[in-house]
């Protein structure tokens, strides 16, 4: 009876084992998807800059919208997606080269997504590491 006991149990195991392996995979694949389309969302953000005023407050309204729904349905995915955007806006006031201008509506997204204060914001802004645009309304 032991002979068939011991069998069994590494195969009720082994076969967990690749269940769950699986499973693990299958989160750490989700969750490289949402970092890399929080990577590209920030980079087509960073790049808004022929669209009329209109168009881009369509745009935050729909990426806002969009990111409501993640939170309830996958906060963990929202939270990954999330931060995401914040090390890409991080990585790009790094290397922001002032020769693309930013609009008001991005200045005021990016300072939700870096979690800043408006003291620290228009302090990085005044450093001149952040060009802004002279859009007229």
């Amino acid at each position: 009876m032991r002979a068939v006991r011991f069998p069994l149990m590494v195969l009720a195991c082994s076969s967990w084992f690749g269940t769950f392996t699986q499973n693990q995979n299958h989160t750490v694949n989700g969750f490289r998807f949402y970092e890399k389309l929080a990577q590209r969302d920030a980079d087509y953000e960073q790049s808004i800059l022929l669209l009329s005023n209109q168009d881009e407050s369509d745009y935050w309204v729909d990426q806002r919208m969009y990111e409501r729904d993640l939170g309830k349905m996958n906060f963990t995915s929202y939270l990954v997606y999330m931060k995401g955007k914040k090390d890409a806006y991080k990585e790009h006031l790094k290397s922001c080269t002032h020769d693309k201008p930013h609009s008001e509506l991005y200045f005021q997204k990016a300072k939700e997504y870096l979690s800043l204060s408006d003291t620290d914001f228009f302090s990085i802004q005044n450093t001149g590491k952040v060009t802004q645009s002279d859009m007229k309304k």
